[in-house]
């Protein structure tokens, strides 16, 4: 919008023919409010933020603080009415970045606990982080935090001035004191990371963080959840993983079937993630638990092979149309059977009528395929393509109860 109200002041005073010598404060100023406003525009453009994202980031900043210092000059000092605008929104950014900075300071614990320190490690060339925080943090599944290393130089010496989102991976009911990120080495600090954690460098840094940031998904109204990710979208579900087994164990939700499929180029990719996703399939067992059901299909080879425990690797690409519809049939749904059981008529209660002392149906445990009857949920974190697809599988089934939900983290 200020862009746009900015092209058209340019437009009035092309078209009045105005001249705009620049030896003149105001005018001078009015030139650099515009080239401001011009390159943040053009910063938008995906392949600036590809090429350095931090870089991208604190060009951003410095624009837009020149863009409100130029714009503030630019104005008459002598007119209170049109300098009220720029006082009106440096107070509401004071304001917000006040309360910002309130926030971090408390969930951080930082005058009443000691700061958090963070254990760095490398799992087969995935980055693991396990943040020990004494304050302890209710982190829902599928959010994230933007973590800040204070004091890092040997990796990068501008760490200090940089913030970066991961997803968390870890999930309990209540505050969690240990939280653990699955991090994608890419280019830059990600990467010298996990250069450094593979060689031993790093020794327990302090570290601070924002948020928790992102939706909170509600799981517990589905009957069944099909996950799909792609690569180092995987991270994005472990969270919500832990939460519907727990869940499931806990008889807090309506969820018996959760199906999760995984794409990946080529086995070394996924080696990472096989100890999470193992400790979700171990938590699976109530009731000889398999309600949990990972299927992975790997790119580079062409034949079957197991995976972890309970997991199988499929050759190809994942037939998500199949699947897709074996999950909506409900087929597969795991449902308690019912047994007739006898109730004792001495032990009913005096004012119960003997229409109600009919014999109950209780449930046992046991297990049987049934069709679908309540509502399910697709999540994904993948690749354009399979994001593509499975918009295109749910949007015919949206009257039959499905619904889809796209996480904040999406894999390139």
């Amino acid at each position: 919008m200020a862009f746009s109200l900015s092209i058209v002041h340019v437009l009035v005073i092309a078209e009045s023919k105005i001249s705009l010598p620049l030896d003149v404060p105001q005018n001078l100023f009015a030139v650099v409010v515009r080239s401001s406003l011009g390159l943040l525009i053009l910063l938008t453009v995906p392949i600036f933020r590809r090429l350095s994202y931090e870089l991208f980031l604190r060009t951003h900043q410095a624009l837009a603080m020149a863009t409100i210092y130029s714009l503030w000059r630019h104005l008459p000092s002598k007119e209170a009415f049109p300098l009220a605008y720029v006082y009106i929104s440096a107070g509401l950014f004071s304001v917000l970045l006040l309360v910002q900075i309130v926030l971090i300071v408390h969930r951080n614990g930082i005058f009443r606990y000691r700061l958090s320190r963070a254990i760095i490690t490398d799992c087969y060339g995935a980055v693991h982080i396990r943040i020990q925080h004494q304050k302890g943090l209710e982190i829902d599944s599928g959010q994230y935090i933007n973590l800040w290393i204070p004091w890092m130089p040997f990796v990068s010496f501008w760490s200090f001035l940089q913030t970066h989102p991961f997803m968390v991976i870890s999930w309990t009911p209540g505050k969690q004191d240990t939280i653990e990120l699955f991090v994608q080495p890419r280019r830059g600090f990600t990467r010298k990371l996990l250069y450094h954690a593979a060689n031993g460098h790093l020794r327990s840094p302090v570290v601070m963080f924002s948020g928790p940031h992102g939706t909170s998904i509600a799981m517990d109204e589905y009957e069944s959840v099909l996950m799909v990710a792609s690569g180092f979208g995987i991270a994005a579900h472990l969270s919500s993983l832990k939460k519907l087994i727990y869940g499931y164990n806990a008889r807090l939700g309506r969820t018996r079937r959760i199906r999760l499929v995984w794409q990946l180029r080529n086995q070394a990719d996924g080696i990472g993630a096989v100890s999470f996703l193992n400790n979700a399939l171990d938590e699976d067992k109530l009731d000889d638990g398999r309600i949990l059901l990972i299927t992975i299909h790997l790119e580079s080879h062409d034949i079957v092979i197991p995976f972890g425990e309970r997991a199988i690797v499929y050759p190809g690409p994942a037939p998500l149309s199949r699947i897709f519809l074996e999950e909506v049939s409900g087929e597969n749904i795991k449902q308690p059977e019912k047994q007739i059981v006898g109730q004792d008529a001495n032990k009913a209660e005096t004012w119960e009528s003997e229409k109600l002392r009919e014999p109950r149906l209780i449930e046992s445990g046991k297990a049987k395929d049934t069709t679908r009857d309540g509502k399910m949920l697709v999540m994904v974190s993948g690749n354009d393509d399979i994001r593509d697809q499975m918009r295109a599988l749910v949007q015919g089934h949206i009257q039959a109860g499905v619904s889809l939900v796209e996480l904040d983290y999406q894999p390139k």
